[in-house]
């Protein structure tokens, strides 16, 4: 399909692994796993998102399961966006490494 048509895939999924947070974590890394395997990772990315989203280091960090920087990746059903990766990178640059996680724990 042409990037010029077709730029992102949300795939949703609202019964898969919706009561287990840590279940579709480990799925996520599968995943991750198997794009690195294919050396995919400079075609595509893929972004996680789930009702009980937490970041791994973020628990103590950021104020417990319920801060606030959590809710970024957080959604009513689990869901996977699929993304280009040549784009995501056009995208990013100029901004600095890092500051679209720190605006989002700002502005959440």
């Amino acid at each position: 399909v042409d990037e010029r048509e077709v730029a992102t895939v949300l795939l949703l999924a609202p019964e898969f692994t919706s009561g287990s947070a840590e279940g579709f974590d480990a799925f996520a890394d599968s995943l991750n796993e198997a794009l690195t395997s294919l050396k995919l990772e400079e075609k595509l990315q893929l972004v996680f998102f789930h009702p009980g989203f937490a970041f791994r280091d973020g628990k103590e960090r950021m104020g417990g399961e319920g801060a606030a920087a959590n809710f970024a990746r957080r959604s009513p059903v689990p869901m996977i966006n699929l993304l280009r990766t040549p784009q995501v990178r056009a995208a990013q640059k100029g901004i600095p490494t890092g500051s679209v996680y720190d605006t989002n724990e700002k502005n959440l």
